[in-house]
């Protein structure tokens, strides 16, 4: 990422390595997260709908649960050359938040 992306950038992100999300279609793996909003890979193709609700858990035993999302992009990886059992990067933003998922999301963010 290039300096005047993350400038542009309203939250600051935050790379979590032991964190993942689960919604409907499964578990996928959390590459970061903002006060704004997360990415994450997806470990098969699949069609996510526009808007859903997402938990978002890690090794800590923090358990965010059910944190309404929107996706914003959603990008087909190689597999070949990535060597990576995901082969979608999704980012969503949150979507009405209430004030105790804001701060259970610091909490998670700020550990």
């Amino acid at each position: 990422m290039t300096l005047s992306i993350q400038n542009r950038r309203k939250q600051q992100r935050h790379q979590f390595t032991d964190t993942v999300t689960i919604c409907p279609n499964g578990v996928s793996q959390v590459i970061d997260i903002s006060s704004g909003g997360i990415s994450f890979r997806c470990r098969c193709e699949h069609c996510l709908s526009k808007r859903w609700k997402i938990d978002i858990v890690d090794t800590t035993g923090i358990h965010l649960q059910e944190f309404p999302v929107e996706k914003i992009w959603e990008s087909v990886e190689d597999q070949k050359r990535y060597g990576s059992i995901y082969t979608v990067t999704v980012g969503v933003k949150f979507n009405g938040l209430s004030p105790k998922q804001y701060s259970a999301l610091y909490q998670l963010i700020f550990r």
